[in-house]
Order: C-alpha cells, then sequence, then structure tokens
C-alpha cells in the first residue's frame, strides 16, 4: 500500500522547493533586464532603471540566500528525521543542530530536543520540546505527542503517556503505533478484553511486527489457547524483543505464563 503521508510531504516539499528557485530565477532575469535597460536608456531614465536594477539584484541574491539556508535546513532534518527512526540518535542529533544552524524552525528544535530526550538528558529535551511549541503559540505536532507519550511509557508514567498518545492517534501516521501501545499498557494491568477491543480492527492482520505478535499471543493466551500463543512467538526471533515496543521482560514473562 503506497505511504500517503510520505507521498503528501514529498509532494509538499517539491512544490515548495519549486515555488522559490522560480522566484530567485524570475527576480534574476528581472534584474539582468533592468541593468541591460540602464546602460542602454536615456540620461533621464537611468538613474530609475539603476535604481530598479538594484531592487531587483537586491530581492533576488536575498531570495538566494534565504532560499539556500532554508534547502539546506530542510535537507539535513530530512536525513536527521531518517537516523532518528533507525535509532541513531547522536547522528540524528548532529544532523538536526546543522539544520536549526542554518534556519530555526520549531520543528527541527522539537526533534532535537527528542533526540536529547531519549539520550537521557530530559531537562535539556523539555526545554527545546517547550521552546518549539511556544514558537508555534503553544501548539505541538503529532510527532511531538507520540514521541513524548512514547517517552512516558518507557518511564513507566502511563498517566501521563495516555493523553499526548490520544492526541497522536488522531493522526493516522501514528495511529497504529499509538494503539498497540495502548493494548499493551491495558495487557499490563490485566484488562485483556479492553486491549481485545482496542486491537479488534487489526485481529485478522497479518502478524507482522514483534510487539504485535506480543499482543495477539497475549490474547491468545487469555483465550486459553497456549498452542496458538506460542505458535505466534515462534515466528519472531528472541533478537528482536529488546527494540520492541513490548521490551524483553513482557516477552519473558508471556512465555513463562504460556509454559505454566
Amino acid at each position: 500500500m503506497p505511504d500517503i503521508a510520505n507521498y503528501t510531504e514529498t509532494t509538499e516539499l517539491v512544490l515548495g522547493e519549486t515555488g522559490k528557485y522560480f522566484a530567485l530565477v524570475l527576480f534574476a532575469v528581472l534584474a539582468i533586464r533592468l541593468w541591460c535597460r540602464q546602460t542602454k536608456g536615456f540620461a533621464a531614465d537611468k538613474l530609475k532603471n539603476l535604481f530598479l536594477a538594484c531592487l531587483a539584484t537586491g530581492i533576488a541574491c536575498a531570495i538566494g540566500y534565504f532560499s539556500m539556508r532554508q534547502s539546506l535546513a530542510s535537507l539535513y532534518s530530512h536525513y536527521g528525521m531518517e537516523a532518528f527512526h533507525e535509532n541513531r540518535l547522536l547522528q540524528s542529533l548532529s544532523l538536526f543542530e546543522t539544520s536549526s544552524e542554518y534556519w530555526k524552525n520549531p520543528d527541527t528544535l522539537g526533534e532535537e530536543g527528542f533526540c536529547l530526550l531519549y539520550l537521557g538528558k530530559p531537562d535539556d529535551g523539555e526545554s527545546l520540546i517547550a521552546k518549539a511549541a511556544s514558537m508555534r503559540k503553544g501548539s505541538r505536532t503529532s510527532f511531538e505527542n507520540f514521541y513524548e507519550g512514547l517517552y512516558f511509557f518507557t518511564q513507566g508514567q502511563k498517566s501521563n503517556a495516555v493523553p499526548l498518545l490520544q492526541a497522536a492517534s488522531a493522526d493516522g501516521t501514528y495511529l497504529w503505533s499509538a494503539t498497540k501501545l495502548f493494548a499493551i499498557m491495558l495487557l499490563d494491568e490485566n484488562r485483556a478484553a479492553d486491549a481485545a477491543d482496542w486491537m479488534k480492527p487489526y485481529m485478522q492482520a497479518e502478524v507482522t511486527e514483534s510487539e504485535q505478535a506480543y499482543i495477539v499471543a497475549s490474547l491468545k493466551l487469555a483465550d486459553g489457547k497456549k498452542a496458538a500463543a506460542q505458535a505466534v512467538l515462534n515466528k519472531f526471533p528472541s533478537a528482536e524483543e529488546d527494540q520492541s515496543l513490548a521490551g524483553k521482560a513482557r516477552f519473558e514473562k508471556l512465555r513463562a505464563q504460556i509454559h505454566n
């Protein structure tokens, strides 16, 4: 299935970059024409043409300067986000910092803050996240809601995680990940029926992720289907459990319950 969110983001980026550089070319051509007119015009028009040529040249230079800085910032931010999603946090932080040097963007500041948050520097991270929200007059992105909710989830602060994940789940990009986290939290509270309700739209989907396997296996175990639960877990190597949203400890507990 096509990644609609990624397609939309890429299209907006291409259109934005095209618009900037089209304006740059337009003013550059205008400046060249005005300079040519200034050298060939009558003496009475030369001062006026000189002013217009200088103005068009100044605007073209300004557009070029700011366009290049903004484009470089977008490029570094793009690769920073790729590194972040691949859990290369130090590299991601460096790329976001470089992006911010070219162009102060609240989204990039927030992303930089999350790198610090996950690198064990919560005070510095929260400061940048708050600054990013302040630059948007208090609003937050779905990215910020989800990853701060995920951070609180990993820290065992589920009461703080839930409202952030609920806000993030309104964005289709994060709906599936937020749903899995809600199901895991409900299973932690021995509320298998409620977890099953959350997962109901996805229960017929192929199990392709380790945390999904944990949830489905837990629900099958709750129904007394130990063999089916074990079969689901057997599809994924134990090495993937450390990287799972569920975490290795939950998998070990689940396996112990299946074998009892």
